[in-house]
């Protein structure tokens, strides 16, 4: 995701400075807006190329971590202990070292008078608009251990998440990976043995000989052009997913691809609804919250769908009749959705199409295996047999030859 750097000026009238990531310029504005700042300088911010920054050295604040401080300061807080002192005691105890110091400068925001939500919107890498919002939304109506919890319930779901797409690509990329090495061992250690007996002897070589012999070749004697060529594609690729339109046809490959799509799919509707539910129980508007929901889901096809939604509501029509416009949404889920905003109970409909969703991912990953092994046997069938021909063709002949030479 691009990281863009601000100037801009806070509630207060003081200038401020730092940088976010955000999928876009609008997002990023959008963003410093939900942090309570005017920006007056934006832009995308380039990589340095002077080497590395002594951050690559701290360790990562993990999702783990996250989830532990909003449990433990919701409880904290719960049991009347002021939020200063609450989020002082969690600092002393964090292990994490880079999360420490984020709560040490948290803790000296608020005693200089900074509300809990301002000092937050300062470590926008760590504490998402997301989460700004709601504890904002917390401190207004005087329930800010409510929130926690909810963060803490949301954070909790997001990292199932998280779990969820690993476990969906490990078993591919385990058996992808394996593949690979083999086929290396076998390019580096086995074919120059039988090329070396294949050349001493004036053969009419097979198809699929000559084709490992040229392999062979090419594998040999210009493999730093393989690995530079690889590496200049993947520069390339990174470099042109950074931008808007890259990352967007990317997203939209991502729930297009067979098998893995419309798990990708069902688990960013999952995150969208139960986030607009947790929103709505916050207190923010419908407006608000959908905007928030179009960058929390993290695909740029999906936030134009949710920013429909948006638009839609705010021409007055309701978000059931929206969605049935859109192809990512299954008829089951509007008419849930309809009867939700019949009902008045939307927040809770929502609760159950996110728990629908996820109960659709988890049958769909604990089929891949059954969908994907097939296709994985075959190309690896067709490897192993494309290597038998082109080693024992040639042996095949050398005993013919032998034979009538004896």
């Amino acid at each position: 995701m691009p990281t863009f750097k601000y100037k801009a000026r806070n509630g207060l009238g003081d200038a401020v400075a730092g940088t976010l990531d955000a999928t876009g310029m609008d997002t990023a504005r959008f963003r410093l807006g939900e942090m309570g700042y005017i920006p007056v300088f934006l832009e995308e911010g380039k990589a340095s190329q002077k080497g590395f920054s002594i951050n690559f050295l701290k360790p990562k604040i993990k999702d783990k971590d996250l989830i532990v401080f909003n449990r433990q300061l919701a409880t904290l807080f719960s049991a009347g202990i002021p939020l200063l002192r609450a989020v002082q005691g969690l600092a002393e105890q964090m292990q994490n070292k880079t999360f420490k110091e984020v709560l040490l400068r948290i803790a000296a925001e608020i005693q200089t008078g900074s509300s809990f939500s301002d000092a937050l919107a300062k470590h926008p890498k760590v504490f998402s608009g997301l989460y700004i919002n709601m504890i904002k939304a917390g401190e207004a109506s005087g329930t800010l251990d409510d929130i926690l919890e909810r963060l803490a319930s949301l954070a909790e779901h997001a990292a199932e998440i998280k779990a969820k797409i690993k476990a969906a690509t490990r078993y591919p990329k385990i058996v992808v990976s394996a593949m690979l090495i083999a086929i290396f061992i076998v390019m580096k250690f086995v074919v120059p043995n039988f090329m070396s007996i294949f050349e001493q002897v004036q053969l009419e070589l097979p198809l699929a000989t000559r084709m490992l012999i040229a392999a062979n070749d090419i594998f040999t004697n210009y493999w730093y052009i393989l690995f530079g060529g690889a590496g200049c594609l993947f520069f390339a690729f990174k470099t042109y997913t950074k931008t808007y339109i890259g990352r967007r046809q990317l997203d939209l490959l991502k729930l297009k691809v067979p098998i893995f799509g419309p798990i990708f799919l069902k688990i960013a509707m999952s995150v969208f609804t139960r986030t607009l539910s947790t929103l709505n129980r916050s207190g923010l508007s419908i407006l608000e919250n959908l905007k928030i929901c179009a960058d929390v889901v993290e695909n740029i096809p999906i936030s134009e769908v949710i920013n429909d939604l948006r638009d839609g509501v705010q021409r007055g029509e309701n978000i059931a009749g929206t969605m049935k416009k859109s192809k990512f949404f299954t008829p089951m889920v509007v008419q849930m959705m309809s009867a939700g905003e019949e009902s008045g109970e939307l927040d809770n409909m929502l609760v159950k199409v996110s728990e629908y969703y996820d109960m659709e991912v988890d049958y769909s990953i604990k089929n891949i295996a059954s969908l994907i092994e097939p296709i994985l046997l075959a190309f690896l069938g067709a490897v192993v047999l494309f290597l038998m021909l082109a080693i024992f063709l040639p042996m095949w002949d050398l005993v013919k030859l032998a034979e009538r030479g004896g």
